[in-house]
């Protein structure tokens, strides 16, 4: 009798274990909130710790929070990783979560799950409602905005007898100070004053200028009037005043400013963290882009990054996890922050933007935003617009020519989404 009752306790026992198994389990110990056991969940990010530490921290700070979960980081090559991604995604063999980017938002999006609410409720962030699914919700939310600055060689500044006061606010103002910065050897640049080899500085100056880079039927506006006024800027800085010569750059002007071939340049806010670990000698300066005039609507296009991605055939049980993950990350004052100081940009919590550490490229950002438009151009058009800025000014191209190729060449590029968001402004009336 004694030993039938104690099978029946045994058999009892087991049963309550049964019932009260690691999935059902949910409770508070300390700090850490013990959710649903779940196996590994599987990150997907283009770059080492070193390169994105805030986004590696991340992770570390929720499973500091949550014991029961746990993130697998796999380090992908930033070469084929949005080539594959959406490939994977779709497939279901892709990541559970993963680092998103605007240019490859098109893919992504309709190979993410949607986050469970409305861009409504998200009010204190700054455009929340870029990326949405196909109900309206956010797929990806902006963490950081941040953009193109100008950057000037303090040494070189202050050997040309320039100070704060002179730094420029106008095109015209920089072709002065531009003019005192170059040096020329034997009728050679061998130092520029300014060096714009990037395609920024043409659809920045066609912004400037009022013009849209995409009209009503999602086709470029290259070849307008805006458009050869801005070729004509920089044809004269490299042809007329000789201030400026593409080559040193070759497109990208923060390699011929790290070696002390310009003086000035068209940069951009990721640049600040990369000038101080590959050259520790060199002492530069962020100040806002200059513009055609103080009335120009635009002064640059504002980039982002995003939240990341949530793969479309997540099962609900990791999908809520990675939810409450992405609320931890949007409600965590010292994670946005660390993210937007890593990027040198401005934080999209409208609360923090006014917060992060102190930089003459955030104190840039600071004062163009205001005028930045969120803005994402397809690749192909980037493309397009270097090679016609290099068709003028080192293949000697006549501009209207330049301008015809680049019209030939995006013939089948539908531009609808850079039209979308130029309309989606809040200056667009003041753009063409």
């Amino acid at each position: 009798m004694k030993k039938i009752f104690v099978s029946i306790m045994v058999l009892t026992l087991m049963v309550s274990l049964i019932g009260c198994s690691p999935k059902e389990k949910n409770s508070t110990n300390g700090d850490k909130t013990e959710k649903t056991v779940v196996s590994e969940i599987k990150v997907w990010i283009p770059g080492d710790e070193a390169e994105y530490p805030f986004f590696y921290n991340m992770f570390r700070a929720y499973e500091e929070k949550n014991a029961n979960v746990k993130f697998k980081i796999e380090q992908q090559p930033w070469g084929d990783y949005w080539t594959k991604l959406p490939i994977e995604l779709d497939a279901g063999t892709g990541p559970d979560m993963f680092m998103s980017h605007t240019a490859y938002a098109n893919l992504l999006v309709p190979n993410s799950r949607e986050l469970p609410f409305e861009v409504s409720e998200l009010s204190n962030i700054k455009d929340a409602g870029l990326f949405v699914g196909e109900t309206g919700k956010p797929v990806f939310v902006p963490l950081v905005f941040y953009g193109a600055v100008m950057y000037l060689n303090e040494d070189h500044w202050n050997d040309a007898g320039l100070t704060d006061a002179d730094i420029p606010k106008t095109w015209d103002e920089l072709e002065d100070v531009a003019q005192k910065l170059t040096v020329v050897d034997n009728g050679k640049i061998v130092r520029a004053g300014i060096d714009v080899s990037t395609w920024y500085t043409m659809a920045d100056l066609m912004y400037q200028q009022g013009q849209g880079l995409a009209d009503d039927e999602g086709k470029t506006t290259i070849d307008s009037e805006a458009g050869k006024n801005a070729l004509e800027m920089m044809q004269k800085w490299e042809k007329e005043l000789k201030i400026s010569d593409y080559t040193l750059g070759n497109g990208s002007p923060e390699d011929s400013f790290i070696k002390g071939k310009s003086s000035i340049i068209y940069g951009h806010a990721w640049m600040h963290k990369w000038f101080n670990t590959a050259n520790e000698e060199l002492k530069f300066k962020a100040f806002p882009i200059p513009t055609v005039s103080e009335d120009s609507p635009v002064v640059t296009r504002a980039d982002m990054e995003l939240s990341f991605g949530i793969g479309k055939k997540v099962d609900d049980e990791k999908y809520d996890i990675l939810v409450d993950f992405t609320k931890f990350v949007l409600d965590n004052d010292e994670i946005m922050l660390s993210i937007s100081n890593g990027f040198s940009g401005v934080s999209s919590r409208t609360d923090l933007a006014d917060k992060g550490e102190e930089s003459s490229t955030i104190d840039a950002i600071k004062v163009q935003m205001p005028r930045m438009i969120p803005m994402v151009l397809p690749g192909e058009y980037e493309t397009v617009i270097k090679q016609t800025m290099q068709d003028v000014l080192i293949n000697d191209y006549n501009i209207e020519e330049a301008l015809k190729n680049g019209v030939e060449n995006l013939k089948n590029t539908d531009l609808s989404s850079v039209k979308k968001l130029e309309n989606e402004y809040k200056d667009t009336d003041q753009l063409k």
